[in-house]
């Protein structure tokens, strides 16, 4: 920067050197500190301004790049400020140009001096000259003080300005280093996405908010532990609509926002945080399907769970079970919260952090040991829950017994033991039927040695199968069942560990042998016999009540209370043939009982089925022929009487006639006047002319009345007709002919009956005999089963050998009782059919008083149980002996024996019975040989196979 000649060596003084090295320093300090300055303030400035509007704003990134921008440029600044004092101001004559502007005169002559300094030719005209003036320029120079022609020097205050925003930017980093690291960190990269620092932190909404569609909501906002800053309150605006306040209450703001229907603008402010999103309104996520999984207890032994659909909020099962449940909403679900009822706000399960969302969710399995609520809380994807929870309702039941039904299974009936009934059985549970099985026992200890006592199963069930529908069958043959009352009873079993049988109603069954049942049978169809002969009876009661009403005249019938006698006659017929049908049906029941059984003659069922053949054709048809004929006869038109007389005209002379014309029509139009005329008309003792009740059709004559002289007439008829029946007579005669053809048929059939029944009747007291035979055999072997425990003792047997010896005591009694009534019918039947072969049994039973001593060994078992032994051997023989003599009553009714023996002629029968008395003698001898060896000897087996004739050969 020296300014000399380098060949003179002329140059500027040092001290002028120095001063303007001086003051070019200064400037350059200055200047630089005022650029810096500026920098710094522009810097800071901007910083401070980003600082602040984010107090208050998000402020966006435009925002932001364009305070970056100004911040740059005037950074950007400085180098031009130091161009333009610094690298423009290193030369003497720049200096001397920069401190002419401070002092204009010294500016100029340094200037000056500088020149000469540089300029040959001036130094080469006067050299002394340029000294003095280089010297002369020092010298004032030298005077000066440069450090004040700085210009414009700014420095202080722009170090004041830059102080200031950089003293503040550091308060402020010092007091919220958060947030100022935070605007910093946005104002020098406002490109990147920089979230701003809030003193007041809150829970992020996002870009969207969900409400309920028309509903008015509240939405909470919560303050992150983090926060700083806790407002007392906080505002919400929804578009254009009025603000939304909202107080600090536990840490959140509860912003209760009025029903919202169309989307908007949504913004928060709570101190300086704000968001900014859109509120959407939508409908609640509704549940779609509810469906419960039920994994049943271990017992029922199902590995399936069953799958129930919930309908009503409502599920039953049974105890022991674990239910799971399955929920389907209209959208996807991502988060579900279970309750239970009684404690609503202590959760037992939740779904809260599934990895994804579905529309299906499902619960954990619920054991159940009694009823309970459970309470289900959904939020879908959008955030919105369910307006209420979901109860689900879990009735808890007890696992019900099983239930069983019968049909075709009657209630009480008489069979014979090689009858087989067919049944069906509809068991149910509602969780699987075990088995299905029938139980009998017998019911009375006196019919038989030993009460039948068991069970079989018909058929088993699954696990699955809650219905089980059976055919049964039960046998007592097969099953070696004895003949006796049978007490029945079936079954059902389910999986319920330790629960009893489930039992049906009972069944009471009497077992019969093929004797035992065709004794019963004939009894029943003596009874039927009986009915049949009332309903005879009472037919011959409405019978003669016909008659007498047939034996009215007509004029009697047509009265009204005479119509309802036979009306009511009409409505009896039809009751009593009503009565015949049901008991023709009870009829056939019994014919089809009877053909079960071997023990009863094929030609006594025919002649039977016959006659019921007969009585359904009188039941069904002419019985009802007859009621038809009756309520026609009461319902018969009326019989025309009289006529009204015709209007006469005005007429002279004398009429000693006192007869009528013909009736006039019904509907016939009213006839013209008569015409006046002159009548003479003379009685007669002739009936009048009979008209019918038909009306006499004008003739030509009367076509065209005229008036004339007057003509002697005579009322009468010269062709009398009889008066026929009346309608009603016509039907009731009708009616009464056929009652007396069915009355005819019906005693045909009575005659018939009678001597069936006599057959069957005599064949029943053989087996009745045969029947009391083997109920002494069968007490002499009980008593022989107590003998071992009071053979030889002297003391009264106790326990429950007395009680044995009680029972057949009383047994005993019974059968004395059955023996009274056997000796009774026997007189019965012997008064009606005559047959000397029952009195002669009649008589020995009565002479050897069977009653009495059947009652006597009732007493004498208690005490004598050897002898009693022997004497129910005895009468066991007695019976069968006498059951022998009578057997020739008890033909079958098919073999031409039977069926002539009621018209063989006397001769004949006479030597019958002196054959049959040789062989009652002979049978006689036998029994005294019998009785000569021990009683023992003779079995049961033995009784059972004497010989019984069923069938008499033709005498």
């Amino acid at each position: 920067m020296s300014v000399s000649q380098p060949n003179s060596g002329l140059k500027l003084p040092t001290s002028l050197q120095t001063q303007l090295h001086d003051f070019r320093r200064r400037v350059w300090m200055i200047k630089s500190i005022e650029a810096a300055c500026g920098a710094v303030f522009g810097i800071f400035v901007s910083y401070l301004v980003v600082f602040g509007l984010d107090r208050v704003i998000d402020t966006p990134a435009w925002a932001r790049s364009a305070i970056f921008l100004m911040a740059v440029a005037g950074c950007a600044f400085v180098p031009v400020y130091l161009h333009r004092w610094i690298w423009c101001n290193r030369h003497l004559e720049q200096l001397a140009r920069l401190l002419g502007r401070r002092y204009p005169s010294i500016g100029d002559q340094m200037l000056g001096i500088i020149e000469l300094v540089r300029n040959d030719f001036e130094q080469k005209r006067s050299r002394a000259l340029c000294e003095a003036a280089i010297l002369q320029v020092a010298d004032v120079a030298g005077k000066r003080d440069f450090r004040d022609a700085v210009p414009n020097p700014r420095h202080r205050l722009l170090a004041w300005m830059a102080a200031v925003p950089a003293a503040t930017a550091m308060i402020v980093l010092a007091i919220f280093p958060s947030a100022a690291s935070n605007a910093w960190a946005r104002f020098a990269a406002p490109w990147q996405a920089i979230e701003r620092y809030t003193f007041t932190n809150v829970e992020n909404l996002g870009d969207k908010v969900v409400v309920p569609h028309g509903e008015a909501v509240t939405i909470p906002v919560r303050l992150l532990e983090t926060t700083s800053w806790h407002p007392s309150t906080g505002t919400v605006q929804l578009g254009s609509q009025r603000p939304v306040t909202a107080e600090l209450k536990g840490g959140k703001y509860d912003f209760l926002l009025p029903p919202q229907i169309d989307a908007g603008r949504f913004e928060l402010r709570i101190g300086d945080a704000q968001q900014r999103m859109r509120i959407e309104p939508m409908l609640r996520p509704e549940l779609t399907h509810v469906v419960a999984d039920v994994q049943l207890p271990e017992y029922l032994k199902r590995t399936q769970p069953l799958h129930k659909d919930i309908c009503g909020g409502v599920v039953t099962v049974v105890k022991g079970s674990t239910t799971t449940f399955t929920i389907t909403a209209s959208r996807n679900l991502v988060e579900g919260a279970w309750s239970m009822g009684d404690r609503p706000d202590e959760q037992i399960a939740s779904s809260a952090d599934r990895p994804s969302s579905s529309p299906t969710m499902s619960s954990p399995a619920f054991p159940i040991d009694a009823s309970r609520k459970v309470l289900f809380q959904w939020k879908d994807e959008y955030g919105l829950t369910g307006k209420e929870p979901l109860t689900l309702n879990i009735n808890s039941r007890e696992d019900e017994t099983p239930s069983l039904s019968c049909e075709d299974l009657p209630r009480q009936k008489a069979i014979i033991d090689l009858e087989t009934l067919t049944f069906k059985i509809r068991a149910q549970d509602d969780f699987g039927v075990k088995v299905v099985g029938i139980e009998w026992r017998g019911t009375d200890k006196a019919a038989v040695s030993k009460l039948a006592k068991g069970e079989r199963i018909l058929a088993a069930g699954a696990s699955e199968k809650d219905l089980l529908e059976v055919t049964g069958t039960f046998c007592a043959k097969t099953l070696d069942i004895e003949p006796q009352p049978l007490s029945i009873r079936l079954f059902v079993e389910d999986y319920f560990p330790g629960r009893s049988r489930t039992y049906s109603t009972p069944y009471v069954l009497y077992v019969m042998s093929a004797e035992q049942h065709s004794i019963w049978l004939t009894e029943q169809l003596s009874k039927w016999h009986r009915q049949s002969l009332e309903i005879r009876d009472r037919e011959m009661q409405l019978h003669h009540t016909n008659q007498q009403l047939r034996m009215l005249s007509d004029e009697g019938l047509d009265q009204p209370e005479n119509r309802r006698r036979i009306e009511n006659q009409s409505t009896a017929e039809r009751a009593n043939g009503r009565r015949l049908t049901g008991l023709v049906h009870g009829g056939e029941d019994l014919v089809r009982q009877a053909m079960k059984n071997p023990e009863f003659g094929v030609g006594h069922l025919e002649k039977w089925a016959e006659m019921l053949q007969i009585l359904k054709d009188i039941s069904g048809n002419r019985m009802p022929n007859v009621a038809d004929l009756l309520k026609q006869s009461s319902q018969a038109p009326a019989t025309a009487t009289s006529q009204p007389p015709k209007p006469a005209g005005p007429m002279a002379g004398q009429n000693r006639a006192n007869g009528s014309g013909p009736a006039q029509k019904p509907g016939e139009s009213t006839p013209k006047p008569p015409v006046p005329a002159i009548a003479d008309g003379e009685s007669t003792q002739n009936p009048g002319k009979k008209s019918n009740g038909e009306p006499e059709k004008p003739g030509k004559s009367k076509s065209n009345p005229q008036f004339g002289l007057p003509v002697t007439t005579v009322i009468g008829s010269g062709d009398h007709k009889p008066k026929p029946p009346a309608p009603e007579a016509e039907k009731l005669d009708e009616a009464v002919k056929a009652q007396q053809d069915l009355l005819a048929e019906f005693e045909k059939i009575a005659d018939e009956l009678n001597k069936v029944l006599a057959n069957l009747e005599g064949s029943t007291l053989v087996k009745r005999l045969k029947a009391a035979s083997r109920k002494q055999y069968v007490v002499a072997g009980k008593i022989g089963d107590q003998v071992g425990g009071t053979f030889g003792q002297k003391n009264k047997p106790a326990g429950p050998m007395k009680q044995a010896l009680e029972d057949i005591s009383k047994q005993e009694s019974l059968n004395s009782q059955d023996v009274s009534m056997i000796m009774d019918d026997i007189q019965a039947y012997f008064d009606r059919r005559r047959y000397q072969r029952f009195k002669t049994v009649l008589d020995e039973m009565r002479e050897q008083d069977a009653i009495g001593s059947l009652r006597q060994l009732g007493d004498d078992v208690r005490v004598e149980t050897g002898l009693s032994i022997a004497q129910a051997e005895f009468w066991s023989d007695t019976f069968d002996r006498w059951a022998d003599d009578l057997v020739d009553p008890a033909c079958c009714g098919k073999c031409p024996g039977c069926k002539s023996k009621a018209s063989l002629p006397p001769s004949i029968v006479l030597e019958a019975m002196q054959i049959l008395e040789a062989e009652v003698s002979l049978r006689e001898e036998t029994r005294v040989a019998e009785q000569a060896r021990p009683a023992a000897v003779l079995g049961h087996d033995d009784i059972d196979n004497l010989p019984i004739r069923r069938c008499h050969d033709q005498a």
